[in-house]
């Protein structure tokens, strides 16, 4: 195996295909990117990004906490014996590369939860740096257009992208969160339909 195709497998979720996954992998993060984004610019006194209790403060903290609950998560799913985890999922298929051939191919409960919590802490780990990036880039910046013409509609136009990016990492989180929490908490309790 390459090594690409390594470091690509914790993103191994964006190639599961079954009915529900579309909603937790983009068109929910997406839906829940804009209403918020329309909240806060309708809100009457804006939120501070960077700095002392801001925006990219209090997601820091939350991005930082969280691989480590996923990494755990990832390591019971693994740890779980037998039950209906190592039976095939209805309707979920992934694509997997084995001596040179990819394809697609029916995964079973354990694969799924696996791939969902691998994803999870890259998202986490994307996060805490898309955090710690913008935390630092501030001031060159706010420097680098303070004496700029076009400064007036730029400075705005990457502030909206970057908090955009951060809602949309942050909802993807909670929802991936909230469909693993119902698969360990409940549907490993539930018999698959063979």
């Amino acid at each position: 195996m390459s090594f690409r195709y390594q470091l690509s497998r914790p993103l191994a979720y964006w190639s599961v295909e079954a009915p529900s996954i579309p909603f937790y992998r983009l068109w929910g993060p997406a839906g829940l990117t804009l209403i918020i984004s329309v909240l806060l610019l309708v809100l009457p006194v804006g939120i501070d990004i960077v700095g002392d209790r801001s925006l990219v403060s209090f997601l820091s903290q939350l991005f930082a906490i969280l691989p480590g609950f996923y990494i755990a998560s990832l390591a019971a799913v693994v740890a779980f014996q037998g039950g209906d985890l190592d039976k095939e999922m209805p309707d979920a298929t992934a694509s997997i590369t084995a001596n040179g051939d990819t394809s697609d191919v029916e995964i079973t409960l354990r694969v799924f939860l696996c791939y969902l919590f691998a994803y999870l802490t890259v998202l986490a780990f994307v996060g805490f740096f898309t955090c710690m990036a913008g935390a630092l880039a501030a001031p060159s910046f706010n420097m680098i257009l303070a004496d700029s013409e076009v400064a007036n509609w730029v400075r705005p136009l990457l502030a909206s992208i970057y908090v955009a990016f951060l809602i949309f990492i942050t909802a993807s989180l909670v929802l991936c969160t909230i469909q693993g929490l119902y698969f360990l908490a409940e549907r490993v309790h539930q018999t698959l339909v063979e």
